[in-house]
C-alpha cells in the first residue's frame, strides 16, 4: 500500500509541476514581432471607408534598423518604423517626415499588430475619439 501511495503522489506531483510550468501568454505573437526588411505595398486600408486605391502608386521600403522610405513614381519621403514603441501590446509604430503628403502622414500611427509574417502584415488602430478602427495591411513585393 505504501508503494502505491508514493506512486500516486509522484504522478500528482508531476502533473502539478507540469500545470504550473505552463503559462497563459497574453501576447500571442511572442516577445517582439519583427518586420521583414524590403519593399511592401498597401494591400488594404480602411479608415471609415475603403481607401486602398489611394495608395496604389506607393511602395514602402522597410529598412533594417528602423528606416522607412515611401516612394511614389516621382518622389520619395523618409520615415521610421519600430516594434518597440509600446510595452502593453505588440505594435508597429510608423512616422514620416512633416514634408510627406497627408496621405502618408495618415499612416503615422501606433498600429496594433494583428499578425505578421514574411509576406503580410495585418495591423489595426483604434482612434481615441470616436472609437473607430482603422485596418491596414501591407503585402511584401
Amino acid at each position: 500500500m505504501t508503494r502505491y501511495s508514493f506512486f500516486i503522489f509522484g504522478i500528482c506531483l508531476a502533473a502539478l509541476s507540469w500545470l504550473l510550468a505552463c503559462k497563459n501568454s497574453k501576447d500571442p505573437l511572442g516577445p517582439s514581432p519583427s518586420v521583414t526588411a524590403g519593399e511592401w505595398k498597401v494591400s488594404y486600408y480602411f479608415d471609415r471607408s475603403e481607401k486602398t486605391t489611394a495608395y496604389a502608386g506607393y511602395t514602402f521600403d522597410f529598412k533594417t534598423g528602423g528606416g522607412l522610405l515611401a516612394r511614389s513614381s516621382t518622389q520619395s519621403w523618409n520615415g521610421t518604423w519600430s516594434t518597440t514603441c509600446d510595452d502593453s501590446a505588440p505594435k508597429l509604430c510608423l512616422s514620416f517626415d512633416p514634408s510627406a503628403p497627408s496621405l502618408l502622414r495618415e499612416l503615422a500611427e501606433d498600429w496594433l499588430i494583428v499578425s505578421i509574417s514574411d509576406s503580410l502584415m495585418r495591423l489595426e488602430h483604434r482612434s481615441g475619439g470616436g472609437g473607430d478602427t482603422e485596418v491596414l495591411h501591407f503585402t511584401r513585393l
